[in-house]
Formats: C-alpha cells, structure tokens, sequence
C-alpha cells in the first residue's frame, strides 16, 4: 500500500497560486487570444483548467527563445545568470518528462548549462494529469503515462468531482510550499498508481543502419524544411549564438535554431554536410531516437503530439518511426 496522499480543492491551488505570484512568475495554462499556451499570469483567473493541452510546450521557461548570456566590457566578462524565482503551473506528464530530459542534457552532460541549471532550480513545477489522449499524441506508445509523473514538485491527477484534486506526488519542495499555502490538508489513502504502456515506439538500430538502409527521401517526401516541429517540440534544444554591440559593451545572445534549416550546419568553406531536406530531417529524427538515447539513456520525444499536429505538410514522426522499424526488420 502506498503512503497516504493530499486532496486539494481548485479554491485552494488558486489562493496558493496568488500568495506565490507575491515573490515569483507563475506560467501557467492561459489564452493568448487564439490558443491556449504556458503563459506568465498576474491573476488566477486566467488560469484556465480543463483536459485542453497548450499547443507549445513550457520549455522555453527554462531554455528561452533568446537570452543574453555574457556581457563584455573594458576585457572582462560576465554572465548573465537569471535568479528569478518561477513556478510552472499545470504542467502534463508528457512535457514534464520532456523537462527532465532536457534537464539531464543540459546539466548532466560534458558541458553543463548553469544558465538552464539555474532556472531549473528556482523553479517549483506543478504538474496535471491528462484525461484522455488528444489528436495526435502517442503518449502510452513513447512509455509516458497521461495519468502520472514524478519529474516535478508537485502532481495532480485529473480533476475531479466537486473540483478536487489528488495530489499524486509530492517532493520535499512540494510539501512544504502545500504546508506553507494551505491549512488543513486532507489526507487519502492513496493505493498507488499502475501504468501499462502500450507496445513501446522506439528504433532499436544502428547510426549505419538508419542512414544506409533507410530511403529518407521518399520518406519525409512531403517536409517543407519550416522548422515549426523543432520549435514547438519539448525537447529540441538547437542554438547559435550572436554578439551584439549595446552602448560600448558587448552582449552574446543565445538564440534558439533549427537543424531543419539550411544554414544550420553551413561552413564557412561553402560546404553544407546536410544540403538536402531529408537529410536534416533524418538528423532531427536520429537525434532524438538515438543519440539522445546513447549520451543520456532517454528517447528526446514524449509522444505529446505537437508537432503531428502543427505540422502544415503532414509529416507523422510516430508513423515514420513505425515505417523504419518495419524497414529494419
């Protein structure tokens, strides 16, 4: 039997929300006019609860699309780390498992991020179980459970009746920001959580084998090189960076880019190593199925769907991931 657990009412969460919005910026689920995106909030009621999943991931809370990093003057240097606190509201199992590959890429490798590491830190992340799949995602297939996650500080399963919820997963940080918040927690006895994953989308090959015995081109046939499902992905984390001028210092920015670009891996002799588009496609797509998986021991792709979704081509990377493993057998 597992250690008795939380209940939590929606009025609650919100009243904690707004005492944390005293000394930090909550992202949480809102609108943006057009879509529901993890979005700062300044008021709780623009939180907006539900089944509905952001159509980008939080990522960029901890990697941004641009940051200035190191500041130059008079031959000295400085980085610019933020010490901003944050908290991550509503966060679903697939992108939080996204998160801690991102973490473990970025702080768990050769070269560390203290950038991304910081942020990570100050951060408390409160994650929100799923109902039912959405259009697209492959959760179950890519061993993520929509119901379950421990890569955060606090979780909640789905909402329930009389808008409570069960808090599933509670780390040191999380319980003492419920204790700190809310008076009188209720407890339950909590029976455990069981995950059956569905057959497991993974490729089990060779770099050899994906790049000699598999027709990439007529594969990804239909790419337009847009680079939409690298930005809105959870777990791609391509840079470059840029120095700018700003009043006699110089600032070095970091600016997200995109291995489907054409440019991204042009030298300066003119030579391009991935010229063609189903060449970049078949790095993207290496990338996450096994050099991730070899450096860090996790497939950088959580099934979350988005960019099946977004994709204006219809490229499927669950079905061309499907297609390969057919291939090599």
């Amino acid at each position: 039997m597992a250690d008795p657990a939380v209940m939590i009412s929606k009025a609650e969460i919100l009243k904690m929300l707004a005492e944390l919005m005293k000394d930090a910026t909550v992202f949480a689920p809102a609108s943006n006019g057009k879509k529901l995106d993890y979005m700062p909030v300044r008021n709780v009621e623009d939180i907006v609860f539900g089944d509905d999943i952001p159509y980008k991931s939080p990522k960029e809370i901890f990697f941004p699309r641009t940051e200035k990093i190191i500041t130059f003057k008079d031959g000295d240097a400085e980085a610019e780390i933020s010490t901003e606190k944050y908290v991550l509201f509503g966060a679903r199992p697939c992108d939080l498992e996204a998160l801690d590959i991102m973490r473990k890429v970025f702080t768990e490798g050769r070269f560390k991020d203290p950038f991304f590491e910081e942020r990570y830190n100050n951060t408390l992340i409160i994650g929100v179980g799923c109902v039912d799949k959405k259009p697209g995602c492959f959760c179950d297939e890519r061993e993520t459970d929509m119901g379950y996650s421990d890569k955060c500080d606090l979780f909640l399963g789905a909402q329930g009746a009389e808008d409570y919820f069960q808090a599933l997963h509670l780390s040191e940080k999380g319980r003492e920001t419920l204790g700190r918040y809310i008076d009188g927690l209720r407890t339950f006895q909590n029976t455990g959580h069981e995950f059956k994953p569905a057959h497991t989308l993974s490729i089990d090959a060779t770099e050899e084998e994906l790049f000699d015995k598999i027709d990439w081109e007529s594969l990804v046939e239909t790419c337009q090189g847009c680079g939409m499902c690298t930005y809105i992905c959870p777990t791609c984390h391509c840079f470059g960076f840029k120095d700018v001028d700003e009043g006699g210092c110089a600032s070095r920015y970091r600016n997200w880019d995109s291995c489907m670009f054409p440019k991204f891996t042009l030298h300066a002799s003119g030579h391009n190593p991935r010229e063609e588009r189903h060449e970049r496609y078949r790095q993207r797509f290496a990338h996450k199925y096994l050099y991730v998986k070899k450096n860090f021991g996790a497939v950088a792709c959580t099934g979350c769907g988005r960019c099946v979704r977004a994709c204006p081509a219809g490229v499927n990377i669950k079905a061309i991931a499907e297609k390969i493993g057919e291939d090599l057998q």
